[in-house]
């Protein structure tokens, strides 16, 4: 079987290309910008852009499968559009190349966040997804699904996947995730913060995809949710996987949301990345603790590995990749 995957350089397109060649699948990567992230992998690569609508239909071409997992995130909002174009505009050219194309299926990677987080009562698959009151880009990803919602109507067999925050191995750009746990290993987080959130490993959600190529249900969306924790919880875990001593400092939220333009100037002068804005502060002290995988378990045999073991390979191929020492 043919499988093309969007965003194969990324943190979970990149997961998922490496374990459909474990499985045996033919896999064609559409290439933006070259990244060693698909080095000495046999997969075809198709350079092509996911606003360019003349490259996606020769990325689509003759596939049985295609895996949209690209995508822009964002934690400061959209000032040039870019978020916008890119999940909205990007979804509907690959929904219109899959329908020109005949594809049998598209699976769309979304996330927790196109979905509504109050109330704090579980959050399954029924949630509306949010509307303009959303975050620019909590409501592009929930745009992005309407999108996918329409190839639906018109009779493309679509999967849409919503995971929450992803971590583990193979992150070579890194991602925001990935960015945050290298700072708190060398040490420049100068504190933390309240609130905290759902954690799922990367390889997780890339195997419960690829189950979902046969056993998910066209027209359905399912929720991947791993372990929630507090920030501090999160930082104390990597202290004992790494050694590396945690942040002592817990910012209230008050303090914590006057030190944003603070944040700011420590992560442009530190050259770190900027983790804690008003978006990030907002997701981890509103997010929902509850977030049912049930019906991915039930279905897909999605059963999330323990957050220890993610974070201690995670570390392990930061060392191997020598982003940390």
């Amino acid at each position: 079987m043919l499988i093309a995957v969007t965003g194969a350089s990324g943190h979970i397109g990149n997961n998922i290309c490496r374990l459909l060649l474990q499985v045996g699948h033919k896999v064609r990567a559409l290439v933006h910008i070259h990244s060693n992230s698909l080095e000495r992998l046999d997969v075809e690569k198709v350079r092509g852009d996911i606003l360019d609508p003349a490259s996606l239909k020769r990325f689509c071409a003759g596939a049985d499968i295609v895996i949209h997992a690209a995508g822009k995130i964002s934690i400061s909002g959209d000032p040039d559009g870019s978020v916008y174009n890119i999940n909205v505009n990007g979804t509907k050219n690959i929904v219109e190349a899959c329908l020109a194309a005949g594809t049998e299926r598209l699976i769309y990677i979304s996330s927790i966040h196109a979905l509504q987080q109050f109330p704090e009562a579980e959050l399954d698959e029924t949630r509306p997804l949010v509307g303009e009151e959303g975050f620019l880009h909590d409501f592009s990803k929930s745009e992005a699904e309407k999108e996918i919602a329409k190839g639906l109507a018109q009779g493309l067999g679509t999967i849409i996947i919503n995971p929450t925050a992803i971590i583990g191995p193979h992150d070579f750009e890194p991602s925001l995730m990935g960015k945050g746990l290298i700072a708190l290993y060398n040490r420049k987080v100068p504190a933390i913060v309240a609130g905290g959130f759902d954690f799922v490993d990367v390889r997780d959600v890339a195997k419960t995809v690829i189950t979902a190529i046969e056993k998910g249900r066209s027209g359905d969306r399912y929720l991947l949710s791993g372990m929630w924790k507090t920030v501090k919880e999160l930082a104390q875990l990597v202290q004992d996987i790494t050694g590396k001593t945690a942040p002592k400092f817990t910012s209230p939220n008050w303090l914590a949301r006057m030190g944003v333009p603070l944040a700011k100037a420590y992560s442009f002068f530190t050259n770190t990345p900027m983790l804690y804005t008003k978006e990030t502060l907002d997701v981890l002290l509103r997010c929902n603790r509850n977030i049912s995988c049930s019906k991915a378990k039930r279905e897909l045999y999605f059963y999330p590995r323990p957050l220890v073991e993610t974070l201690k390979d995670t570390f392990d191929w930061y060392k191997q990749t020598g982003m940390i020492k």
